[in-house]
């Protein structure tokens, strides 16, 4: 009896799981090409030999299912994959929109847009348009993605060889380790923390940040202006910007190199942040500003200098001016070094007074500030051998530096030190008496007018002149001095079609002039489905008609608007369906440009404003 009832209940045991095993391996299911077509099934169908009962053939079909999806191959359509446990793995195969309400991964295969309510992974593979999560996003290999990634945290990791055509969106956290991946632009929403780890080089454009963490392994270079509510710079970071900086607060005790004049903090300064210049700063500069009482004078380290607090004239902001009253210490034999990529240049150090009425143990220290990935530099006593090693069609700007230290290593602060501005590749080479041009190469219309800036302390305006006044001509230098810049400010008109060198103080501006041309004023935005935007267009020396301006794919139209108040002639942007296009501004027979047009849903407006030229 004892052996009838086993057997029963075995059986029995058997009959009330074998429901719960189909249902698992029903919602478990694979998209895989056999033969010529694409097929749906589960895994164990997939696992036996074939039989194409088992399957539903979806080749260019819509894809529905629940619990977990995995696409190997085939050409489908929509996929919808319900569940918030659920999960859609992609390797390969072709679709159209991609939405799963649980998480999903991408090691391969072409997908139009993918969606998922849960964490995302790319590791390699295409999405043509976006990819959103409402969660965390994963960039852990080589994905090349044609829209934007959005999620709430969106973390990029190695040197991976990815690209995002688009943007990084996040209201949590942009975290980008090692900079690997290639991105035009980082947006925070106003709220997300951008965490920079192990990054060399130039970031993409910065917006709306809410705070930006720079870690001991990273020497970072701002591409654009930057506004944030936070930065914080751990020792041995660097953060570099040659445009305007803006933050509630800095947080140090980490590098930030800057222009004089360039920097604005509103709410404070903490942890004793170094400053380092990466123009000449002078006595009576001002080195930053400060609202109204929020930052002393003594929360910052500085090499040389002393800084006043004055209270501008409109009561609103403090000014910190610089001043520096020592005369004795580091003086160095160059104030700037322009490097060819071939020979390395040899900067010499000598001390006042004499190195013997020294105590034992002082020595010079040499240290490398700003776009430190485009030098090296090997010092020795009182000189320092310096090298470039960056891409000469990329331009690096640094500061090299010398001081005096103490046998302990401790700054000897009653000395001064002394720097040298080093600079390589595609910018205006300085010609080593400290002047530099702002521009090394532009394109103007004929008739039309172009402002360069020589930067240097000289009390008159250097010498200036074109190679062939019938293509171009300069006018007389006018005295500038605004911006943490100080200068002669010079007028380029073009005359005639043909190329021209302008030298200005024994400095060059390669300089071509067009028959006509167009300046457009914007070099990308971001709008919502139905948002307008206005961007401006220059014409010089052609007629409007001969301007074809079109739109690239249905994200957007594009009209004629007239012309503004000063003569700036208008075209309005509409927003269409979600993705990335272009309007394109072409000069029949003549070049063009384009401005990229992103309409993503509930979109902030915002942009990045640009000179783009296109000549006749």
């Amino acid at each position: 009896m004892k052996k009838i009832l086993s057997v029963l209940l075995s059986l029995a045991m058997i009959v009330l799981s074998a429901p719960v095993a189909v249902q698992a391996a029903s919602s478990d299911e694979i998209i895989d090409k056999h033969g010529a077509k694409t097929y749906q099934g589960t895994a164990s169908a997939w696992g036996t030999t074939w039989n194409e009962d088992n399957f539903t053939e979806v080749t260019n079909s819509n894809v529905i299912a629940s619990g977990s999806l995995t696409i190997k191959a085939g050409e489908i359509k929509d996929v919808t994959v319900s569940g918030s446990g659920s999960k859609v793995t992609i390797s390969g195969g072709t679709m159209s929109d991609v939405d799963c309400g649980g998480s999903a991964e991408l090691s391969g295969g072409t997908v139009g847009s993918l969606e998922a309510n849960g964490n995302m992974v790319l590791k390699g593979g295409t999405v043509k348009r976006d990819a959103r999560s409402d969660q965390k996003v994963t960039i852990s290999g080589k994905v090349a993605v044609g829209g934007s990634v959005i999620g709430n945290e969106v973390a990029a990791s190695g040197s991976t060889g990815s690209t995002v055509s688009g943007s990084i969106q996040a209201d949590g956290a942009i975290t980008l380790t090692g900079n690997g991946l290639k991105v035009k632009e980082l947006d925070g929403e106003d709220t997300a923390t951008l965490n920079l780890k192990s990054y060399s080089g130039k970031l993409p454009y910065l917006t709306d940040m809410g705070s930006i963490v720079v870690d001991a392994g990273s020497t970072v270079t701002a591409n654009g202006s930057v506004y944030a509510g936070n930065l914080t710079i751990a020792q041995k970071g660097e953060f570099v910007t040659a445009s305007w900086l803006e933050l509630d607060t800095l947080t140090g005790p980490g590098t930030l190199s800057f222009n004089t004049g360039k920097l604005t903090i509103h709410n404070g300064i903490s942890g004793k942040p170094l400053l380092n210049f990466n123009n000449s700063a002078r006595n009576g500069q001002t080195a930053f500003q400060a609202d109204r009482g929020m930052v002393g004078e003594d929360e910052v380290l500085l090499y040389d200098f002393e800084l006043e607090r004055e209270t501008s004239d409109d009561g609103d902001m403090d000014e910190f001016v610089l001043n520096n009253s020592l005369k004795e210490g580091v003086t160095l034999s160059k104030s700037s070094v322009a490097l060819d990529g071939k020979n390395p240049v040899t900067v010499s150090a000598s001390v006042k007074p004499s190195f013997s009425q020294f105590a034992e143990g002082t020595k010079v220290v040499w240290e490398l500030h700003g776009e430190t990935g485009g030098f090296t530099i090997s010092a020795s006593g009182l000189s320092c051998k310096v090298s470039a090693k960056g891409t000469p069609s990329e331009s690096y700007r640094a500061t090299l530096i010398a001081y005096l230290v103490d046998k302990r290593g401790d700054r000897l602060a009653d000395y001064r030190s002394d720097s040298c501005v080093l600079t390589y590749g595609a910018p205006s080479q300085s010609s080593g008496s400290g002047l530099t041009l702002d521009t090394y190469a532009v394109t103007i219309g004929a008739g039309d007018t172009y402002w360069v800036l020589a930067v240097t302390d000289s009390k008159t305006p250097p010498a200036a002149m074109s190679y062939n006044s019938p293509v171009a001509t300069v006018g007389a230098g006018a005295a500038y001095n605004k911006n943490g810049k100080i200068g002669w400010l010079y007028p380029v008109t073009g005359v005639a079609k043909g190329g021209v060198t302008i030298d200005v103080g024994g400095e060059k501006m390669i300089t071509a002039i067009a028959a006509g041309s167009i300046v457009v004023d914007t070099s990308s935005y971001t709008m919502s489905p139905g948002g307008k935007y206005y961007i401006g267009v220059k014409i010089g020396g052609i007629d409007r008609k001969k301007l074809n301006v079109h739109s690239q794919n249905a994200c957007t139209t594009v009209d004629y608007a007239g012309k503004n108040k000063s003569g700036l002639d208008l075209y309005v942007v509409t927003g269409g369906q979600t993705g990335v296009g272009a309007v394109v501004f072409e000069i029949i027979g003549g070049q063009s440009v384009q401005t990229q047009i992103t309409v993503e849903n509930g979109a902030k407006p915002h942009g990045v404003s640009a000179r783009l030229i296109a000549a006749a």
